[in-house]
């Protein structure tokens, strides 16, 4: 049986209503199967993978647009831009230098943007959401992968996902990106090429919510 999942459903939007009568939130999202992403790579001419288990619950709207995008073939052929060290890996953007993103954005799940159920924190292996540092509202299709901890990240950014602790293939490729050569601007000297990203929605059916002119699901 498929279902439908509309990020920032109904009854989350009544939850926030009703948050100052001393109702309690039962998230709609906690009891659902997380989808599990795939990230194929070639570095350097070799196959590499890394799976992210993504997060529904903490910020369903940035899962589902990571969903529609990545099983649209969006993200297929794309690079790794940027790599700074002990910080993040970069990727996601077509135009490979920073600037580029589908042609609307989302809303950031995150406690500055008054979205207060994301959790997650930023430690090695969480997938988040790139953004404008002026506009919390300005996530696209660019992501970053952490490298290590940094709690400065808590709360500003839209973590989404992460790779599980005992997913050593999804690590050492984490790690193979880390170490490899980048020029003094932190873009890889190799290119390492996004070969596709799918994902396994186990079921359901996930609706993004979009900002700017393209406003459909």
């Amino acid at each position: 049986m498929i279902k439908r999942i509309y990020a920032l459903s109904l009854a989350l939007a009544l939850a926030l209503t009703l948050a100052g009568c001393g109702t309690v939130y039962v998230n709609p999202y906690a009891d659902i199967p997380k989808p599990v992403a795939t990230m194929q790579l070639e570095i350097d001419g070799q196959s590499y993978v890394m799976r992210f288990t993504l997060d529904p619950a903490v910020a369903p709207n940035t899962v589902s647009n990571f969903i529609n995008l990545a099983n649209s073939g969006y993200y297929d052929g794309l690079k790794i831009d940027y790599v700074y060290p002990t910080y993040f890996l970069r990727g996601g953007d077509p135009n490979g230098d920073g600037t580029g993103g589908p042609d609307y954005t989302i809303g950031g799940e995150f406690t500055e943007n008054s979205f207060e159920f994301n959790n997650l924190r930023h430690t090695r292996g969480v997938i988040s959401m790139c953004r404008l540092l002026e506009d919390y509202n300005s996530a696209g299709s660019q992501f970053f992968v952490m490298l290590s901890s940094h709690s400065e990240y808590n709360g500003k950014y839209a973590a989404f996902g992460y790779i599980e602790s005992a997913d050593t293939e999804s690590l050492k490729t984490l790690s193979e990106i880390e170490q490899r050569t980048t020029d003094k601007e932190y873009r890889p000297i190799l290119r390492q090429t996004i070969t596709s990203i799918r994902v396994d929605t186990k079921g359901y059916i996930y609706t993004v919510i979009k900002y700017g002119e393209d406003e459909q699901s």
